[in-house]
């Protein structure tokens, strides 16, 4: 579709099919020079970011798709002419910091949120907003929601990254795995729910030979490693984020291990990575959602909507990541609200608007929250990658659900 010079429909009138629709990538393609301009008092969207503590490496990245964000909606004409300004205050990755921030945002009555985590801190208020508000999207996967409440979660769920992850190891033949997980909140959850995905008939002949354990805080892991290889398994799940994966990469290299081995996608961070390279496995491969590898995605709106979100991150010099693909989505999604809403909406207004999407066109995926998942995205969102070493980047190794390429 095309506007040229003597088309009949406006911008406007298409813009409203659009949105109405959901295929928010192509108000982008339709849009640029001609969109109208904002002006006026700001609408200011809160957003709480774990700018210190263990959570930092995220919070760059969020206010990085906050601020491209920020730039594309304004130069599509904003929210009912107004600029949009995304507000962030640091959780210092504290649940009980974020829990006061959150009470802080409550007292002045805002309608939304954006928390991003780790799901520690957006957990610690969830009793606080869960049932009346105001409306909580976590960028954590791993937050515990329940169905059509106020708390939202962007990515999939840790079930669904964990069967994509095991069915694409199943199907290459690595039927052997060792599993090693830090014991804080995500590792615990990663494990627990690792041995659910065991348990389901399609990985009946998948064995666990090994299942190791390790503090976050510890500086080795050799004897967890030394019984890992002893049981000599054909792949490893390390399940863990952050500084822990580090000690468990750094490990396996030392003790020589070349094996497959895969991580959550948390770890998708371009810096994160550069600082493990030395001690990287050969294949290293991450479940994770479709718009990290957009090359991989047919022609369709999804891959408008991928295309719209890697140019707007590209325009304030920022190379897309995992974190900022958690925050994409989430935020365009509430601007969408609050543009069909109007800036004033209430907190149970936008649940209502949230809770009844369907067939939202994302970078992920197309959305349907009409199962109370909170999610809207699930194992049809998620896809295997694999660092590629001489690219210095990752690249798509499965189809979606995990099948092979």
């Amino acid at each position: 579709m095309t506007l040229g010079a003597g088309c009949d429909i406006s911008r406007t009138m298409i813009v409203q099919r659009l949105y109405r629709f959901g295929v928010v990538s192509l108000v982008v393609a339709l849009l640029g020079a001609g969109a109208p301009g904002v002006s006026g008092a700001p609408v200011v969207v809160d957003a709480i970011v774990p700018s210190t503590g263990g959570g930092a490496f995220l919070a760059t990245a969020y206010i990085n798709a906050f601020r491209a964000a920020e730039v594309l909606v304004n130069q599509t004409g904003g929210i009912h002419g107004r600029p949009l300004k995304i507000e962030t205050a640091d959780s210092q990755s504290s649940g009980q910091v974020g829990l006061q921030l959150v009470n802080g945002l409550v007292a002045k009555h805002d309608a939304l949120f954006i928390d991003g985590g780790p799901s520690t801190v957006c957990n610690a208020s969830v009793p606080l907003v869960d049932k009346s508000g105001p409306v909580d999207y976590c960028l954590s996967p791993l937050v515990k929601t329940t169905p059509f409440g106020y708390v939202f979660s962007a990515s999939t769920g840790a079930s669904d990254i964990i069967n994509v992850g095991v069915r694409n190891f199943r199907l290459r033949g690595w039927k052997r795995l060792a599993m090693l997980t830090s014991t804080d909140a995500s590792g615990s959850d990663y494990d627990a729910k690792t041995m659910l995905t065991l348990a389901l008939p399609e990985n009946k002949d998948v064995q666990l030979v090994a299942r190791e354990h390790f503090g976050p805080a510890d500086v080795s892991v050799s004897a967890q490693i030394a019984r890992i290889v002893a049981a000599k398994p054909d792949a490893i799940l390390l399940w863990t984020t952050g500084t822990p994966v580090a000690t468990g990469l750094r490990a396996l290299n030392d003790a020589g291990v070349d094996l497959p081995v895969q991580i959550p996608s948390s770890n998708l961070i371009y810096a994160q990575l550069a600082a493990y390279e030395k001690f990287l496995p050969k294949r290293l491969f991450f479940p994770t959602l479709l718009a990290l590898t957009p090359e991989g995605t047919p022609a369709g709106p999804v891959r408008d909507a991928q295309l719209a979100y890697v140019k707007a991150l590209k325009a304030v010099g920022v190379r897309p990541d995992f974190a900022t693909d958690l925050a994409w989505d989430p935020t365009i999604m509430l601007v969408d609200a609050l543009r069909k809403l109007g800036p004033d909406a209430s907190a149970a207004a936008i649940h209502d608007y949230l809770i009844h999407l369907h067939g939202w066109v994302g970078v992920n995926g197309v959305y349907d929250m009409s199962d109370g998942g909170q999610r809207g995205i699930g194992e049809n969102a998620e896809e295997m990658a694999q660092w590629d070493a001489a690219k210095h980047t990752w690249v798509r190794a499965s189809r979606a659900h995990g099948y092979l390429l």
